[in-house]
Order: structure tokens, then sequence, then C-alpha cells
């Protein structure tokens, strides 16, 4: 049986399944009930206080863009990128939505692929091979995964390809190369533009085709001024959208969803605006 609350505050508990609300209405003077869905098709279950997902419309949003969700992950990080190969790429979740975009797009650049999907470097476990140095830095060695923010660290370009098309639905993918110091190559949220900093991604869905988005990746592989203008905005540390993107993240959800619920009256509240 799954655990079904996650987070017990003084005014509210948070809960990430529907199967936890087993009344249909919060009594008075009980916590209130917050429910947090992450997913692309974020659903409420009609019967929470408190609706938190990815979403700035809902009570609270929460992103990827904080370290809390890569708590277990290498931050190691590599100065020097390679030439030889371009592009990092890591799936293990293998949808052929997503594999039939990266091994078309991959197919015309030179590339890494690891994870179980399109795997090219022998398996999972070549990752700490390859990279002895990532290893180093975090205790567990055991899992290939927690290594893969210092490993795509190494490349120019990541490949990160969300599993749906929605609105601010933008996953660690994206923001795990960003803080790797690489340009992300990426296929997701519409309004990807708002979450992230000025020209920091390349966004595969303007380009024609993936054989175009492939010439554009070489030109910019090639051209240090090029290349360097999709880093320009590091020298002036989180700014712009991507301020409130790291704001909302999942690291300050404790403290908001505090905050919300004794806003609005915490445990007397009838309901939260």
């Amino acid at each position: 049986m799954a655990v079904c609350q996650i987070t017990d505050f003084s005014h509210s508990f948070v809960f990430h399944t529907v199967e936890c609300f087993g009344i249909d209405k919060r009594r008075t003077g009980e916590p209130l009930r917050a429910y947090i869905d992450l997913e692309a098709g974020r659903k409420r279950t009609g019967f929470e206080d408190i609706f938190i997902s990815y979403h700035a419309g809902d009570h609270v949003q929460a992103t990827y863009a904080g370290a809390s969700f890569h708590i277990h992950r290498s931050y190691a990080t590599s100065s020097i990128k390679r030439n030889d190969i371009l592009v990092y790429w890591s799936s293990s979740r293998c949808l052929q939505s997503r594999d039939s975009v990266a091994k078309e797009l991959l197919s015309y650049l030179p590339h890494h692929s690891f994870g179980k999907c399109l795997n090219n470097v022998g398996g999972q476990g070549s990752l700490r091979n390859m990279y002895p140095d990532c290893t180093k830095s975090y205790g567990d060695n055991s899992y290939w995964a927690y290594h893969l923010h210092c490993a795509m660290s190494h490349y120019k370009f990541v490949l990160a390809i969300e599993n749906t098309r929605t609105e601010s639905y933008v996953t660690e993918k994206l923001f795990y190369a960003l803080d790797a110091g690489a340009i992300p190559i990426y296929f997701g949220a519409p309004n990807v533009g708002d979450l992230v900093p000025p020209n920091s991604i390349i966004d595969g869905s303007k380009f024609k085709s993936l054989e175009s988005l492939a010439a554009y990746i070489k030109k910019v592989a090639a051209d240090p001024v090029l290349y360097a203008g999709y880093h320009a905005w590091r020298r002036c540390g989180v700014i712009g959208n991507y301020h409130q993107t790291r704001a909302v993240s999942l690291d300050s959800l404790p403290c908001r969803l505090c905050a919300l619920a004794s806003k609005s009256g915490g445990k007397s509240a009838s309901s939260v605006s």
C-alpha cells in the first residue's frame, strides 16, 4: 500500500494520491488538505483545499528548478566540453513518440546516449567508467543515474524531450542541463521561454525539420561567439523569468504552503481562494 500522506504541517496535510481522501469534506478544525500533482495531465480531486502543481494558475506552483529534486545527484561539473561528441542524451523510460524524435535527430549528430533507450555507450554502467571523476563527489557509486548531472557537463548540448507537450510542464530534464553548463535542446512546453533564462535553450519546435535543427546545432558548436551567446545569462546570475521559476521550486514549497494555509485561516478556513 502506497504512503499517501507525504508531509504534515500544523495547518495542512499534503497528499499525492487521489485515494488518500477518505471523506468527501474536511471537518472544521482539521488541517487543510493539500493535494500535489506534478504530472502533465494534472487533475484536482475535488476534495482538496489547496491544489499544488507545476502551473502558475493553481493555488501553489512547484517547479523542478531548485536543488531539492536533485538531492541525490553529483554536482561535480567539468569545465571542458567535448568537441568530438556534441550531444548528451539519457532516457530509461522508452516511449515511442520521444524515442522517434531522439533517434532521428541524433542520427545527424555525434552523440552519447546513456540509459536504456537507444543506448550507444555499452550499457548504463559505462557512465562511471567514462567519467570516473563524477563518482568522487557522491558517496554512493552504485547507481549510475546519480552521476548524470556530472556526466552531461562534459557535453556542449543536452537533449531534453518531455513525454508530452503541455503548457508550463517543464521537468527536471531541462534544469539538469542548465545546471550542468550545457545548452538544452528542448522539446516540450510551448511556453518554455517563460520559465528559463533568456536565450539559454534551443527550442526544437521552432525548426522546420530535425535535419535543419541538427544543422543549426553544428553551427552553434563550431562558432565560439554564437555558442557563448547561449551562456551570456550566466554572467548575470538568476535573472528574468528564471528568477521566478527558481523562487517557486520544490525547495520553497513548504514555506509557501504554510504561508498560504496561515493566510487562509489554517484549520478554521472554509476554503482557499
